[in-house]
C-alpha cells in the first residue's frame, strides 16, 4: 500500500502530517478488567520512518496470559517521490500476506482501534480482526484477472457490415 504521507497519517487516526520527533499517543484504562490500551504514531528524528504501535497491559494476568502483549506494528519509510510504503504491519503478532490488501486492512484496523480508545474503551481486538482484517472483498480469493482466452472478434460486425454483401 502506497500512500503520501498525509494519507498514510489519516489511514493511521492522526489527522495531520507529522514532524520530526513527533509522537501522537492514545490511552485507556478499563479498571473492571485491570487494562490498559496504549497506542502510538510516531515518527523519527530523520523523518524517513514512521512506526505504529498498540500494546495491552494486563494488572493482573491470568493463567497463560502474558502481562504485556503488542497488538499492532507498522513501520512505514518514504518510497518513490512523496510516496510511503508500509514496509512490515503486524496484528497480534501476525503478519499476512495471502490477505487481500493486508496492509491497508491492518492501517484500518489500528485506525478503529485508535477511535475506541478516544471513547476512553478498550477495543474488542477479535471482532475488529473479524470485522476488518477476515471481511471477504471483492477479489480476495482471486488468483487472476480472469480468463486468459482472448475474444474472438469479427471485424464485419464492427464495421456494420452485413454478410454476404
Amino acid at each position: 500500500m502506497r500512500a503520501s504521507l498525509r494519507e498514510l497519517c489519516d489511514k493511521l487516526g492522526v489527522g495531520y502530517i507529522m514532524s520530526a520527533y513527533e509522537t501522537c499517543p492514545w490511552a485507556a484504562y478499563d479498571d473492571e478488567k485491570g487494562l490498559t490500551c496504549n497506542a502510538e504514531v510516531r515518527m523519527d528524528s530523520d523523518e524517513t520512518e514512521l512506526e505504529a504501535e498498540m500494546q495491552l497491559m494486563r494488572d493482573e494476568p491470568q493463567g497463560d496470559e502474558k502481562e504485556l502483549e503488542q497488538i499492532y506494528w507498522m513501520v512505514a519509510r518514504p518510497a518513490v517521490g512523496d510516496k510511503w510504503d508500509i514496509k512490515l504491519s503486524k496484528v497480534k503478532g501476525e503478519t499476512k500476506a495471502e490477505v487481500y490488501d493486508w496492509d491497508g486492512k491492518a492501517a484500518e484496523f489500528f485506525h478503529a482501534c485508535v477511535q475506541e480508545l478516544k471513547m476512553g474503551k478498550i477495543p474488542d481486538f477479535d471482532d475488529l480482526i473479524k470485522k476488518i482484517i477476515e471481511k471477504k472483498d471483492r477479489f480476495s480469493d482471486q488468483q487472476g484477472s480472469g480468463s486468459s482466452k482472448a475474444p474472438k472478434i469479427k471485424p464485419q460486425q464492427l464495421m456494420g457490415v452485413k454478410s454476404g454483401m
